[in-house]
This record gives C-alpha cells, sequence and structure tokens, in this order.
C-alpha cells in the first residue's frame, strides 16, 4: 500500500510540474506578445472570450432527490457498508499514508514543515470525519429513529442561482486594464513567466 501510494505521489508531482511548467511558458509567449503585438493578443482574446452560463449546468443539482425511503428501507445494508468503509478508511489514513512521501513530491511549493502541518492536519480531520461516520453507521443499523432530528436539519435545499449569481455577471475590468497597459501587463507576465520557468528549471537540476 505504501509502494502504491508513493508511485501515485509521484505521478501527480509529475503532472503538477509540467502543468505549471506549461503554464509559464504560455504565459511568456503571451507577455513576449503583449510587447510587440498588442493587437494581436486583443484579437486573440475576443475570439476566445466566450461568455459560459452557469445557469444550464446548476439546473441539474437544482433537482431535489428524495431517499429517504430507500435509506430507512434498507438502513442495515446502507449502515454495514458505511461502517465498512469509514473503518477501511481510518486504516488507511492512521497505519497506511505516510505524509513524507506527499511533504517531499510537493517540497517544492512551500517549506516543509508548514506542508507536514498541513497534510497531517487534513489527515486528522478526516479520520475524525469517518470516526463519526462509524458513529452514524451504527446508529443507522440499530436505531434510525435516532437520525430523525439530524435529518429534519439537515434536509435542506440549497439553490445554486443564488450562490452562483456573481459568476453570472461579466466582468471585463481586467480586459480593459490590458488593453489599457499592454506594456505594464507584458513586462509582468514576461517577468513572472521567466522566473517560473528559471526556478523549475533549477529546482529541476539541483
Amino acid at each position: 500500500m505504501k509502494a502504491a501510494i508513493a508511485f501515485v505521489v509521484s505521478i501527480l508531482g509529475q503532472v503538477l510540474y509540467i502543468l505549471i511548467l506549461l503554464g509559464a511558458a504560455l504565459g511568456l509567449l503571451i507577455g513576449v506578445m503583449l510587447l510587440i503585438d498588442s493587437a494581436r493578443v486583443m484579437q486573440w482574446n475576443a475570439y476566445l472570450n466566450r461568455w459560459i452560463s452557469t445557469g444550464n449546468a446548476a439546473r441539474v443539482l437544482d433537482q431535489s432527490r428524495d431517499v429517504k425511503r430507500f435509506v430507512y428501507r434498507s438502513h442495515r445494508v446502507i449502515g454495514l457498508l458505511v461502517i465498512a468503509g469509514a473503518l477501511f478508511a481510518m486504516d488507511v489514513l492512521t497505519f497506511g499514508l505516510q505524509t513524507r512521501p506527499l511533504v517531499r513530491a510537493f517540497r517544492d511549493l512551500g517549506n516543509p514543515t508548514a506542508l507536514a502541518l498541513a497534510v497531517d492536519s487534513v489527515r486528522i480531520f478526516l479520520i475524525a470525519g469517518n470516526i463519526a461516520a462509524v458513529v452514524a453507521g451504527v446508529v443507522l443499523c440499530f436505531r434510525p429513529s435516532l437520525l430523525k432530528g439530524l435529518e429534519s436539519w439537515a434536509d435542506r435545499q440549497y439553490s445554486t442561482p443564488v450562490s452562483t449569481k456573481a459568476l453570472e455577471e461579466p466582468n471585463y475590468g481586467p480586459d480593459a486594464f490590458v488593453r489599457d497597459h499592454p506594456k505594464l501587463v507584458g513586462t509582468l507576465v514576461t517577468a513572472g513567466s521567466v522566473f517560473i520557468l528559471a526556478s523549475l528549471g533549477i529546482a529541476r537540476w539541483i
């Protein structure tokens, strides 16, 4: 299990490295183009600047689905599945997951001590959540009626149009700023991209 986790972590680290590298290379290209031919970059922006509404995608999430009957009809089976899944997750989080491979894979993103603290905090949070899941599974197996109060409190419908309203309003401020200050933005983007590429290259060969 440890070897598999280490392998996955190494793969994720390589993918993240490549994505950051490609993003910095693209930023360098755009920054240089803003310096030498900002009109062409504005043409690219006008062509790619398509408005995508979240309303259609969120409509599926706004449909309420009642699963109470199914859960109470098969409460013992579902409770056992919850307990089994929570115990398995606790076993992996407690004995199988090592923080050192994760910290080693993402050591270039920040201070190793802070990364280790963040990983340990997330692991403790997940372990506490799975302990609560075990308790909920036991209650669901033997006394599902005890969950009625929690169910009535949590059984609410949250509408996504309210929370995504800000996403439905276009913001053309950044486009206008780039159009008015192409040299400044081009210089900043080019310098930032060169710094990232140089840092990644140095870190790769050290």
